[in-house]
């Protein structure tokens, strides 16, 4: 709700200011106003969102919990593609885009985290930005045919993932 009521005085603030500044000369007043309007509209909208998050985090909707069981899940299936000594390419292919579909959400749930801290958020979101766009590059590799390319970048994504799981279970 205070995020809504934030929208609405950010909204009317801004449009109140842009009326007043045109005029000539300018309602300094009236946009001064307009200004601590769009103030108190966003110190509300910055409250609501973290509330948002606070609830998200409580309710189980995303947090540590879901996002180490997705990664160790990820983890888990990517341990079983690298066992397989003569890799089936396009068995391979579509058991990493099953791995790769369970993590696209990842990003949306881990917005809780930023409730510890945005250093941390920073942190768990760039490995495992590392850790996708690695996996990404094993998926094209294996598409086009080049084993070992698709199993360097499998292994990095791997070890980025691992390292994902790390810093979440560190903190």
């Amino acid at each position: 709700m205070k995020k809504f009521i934030g929208n609405i005085l950010l909204t009317a603030g801004l449009i109140g200011g842009a009326i007043v500044s045109a005029r000539n000369p300018p309602l300094w007043t009236a946009l001064g106003g307009s200004l601590a309007i769009m103030g108190v509209g966003i110190l509300l909208r910055r409250q609501g969102e973290r509330e948002a998050l606070h609830q998200s985090a409580t309710q189980g909707r995303g947090g540590k919990e879901e996002l180490k069981r997705t990664l160790e899940n990820a983890i888990a299936e990517i341990e079983k593609i690298m066992k397989e000594k003569d890799k089936d390419l396009e068995k391979a292919r579509e058991h990493l885009g099953k791995i790769l579909e369970s993590l696209d959400t990842f990003a949306e749930k881990a917005q809780p985290l930023r409730v510890e801290g945005i250093k941390f958020y920073g942190e768990v979101m760039t490995s495992f930005s590392k850790a996708e766009r690695h996996l990404n590059r094993a998926w094209s590799a294996y598409a086009d045919g080049y084993i070992k390319e698709g199993d360097t970048y499998l292994e990095s994504g791997y070890a980025q993932l691992k390292e994902t799981l790390k810093l979440l279970s560190s903190n």
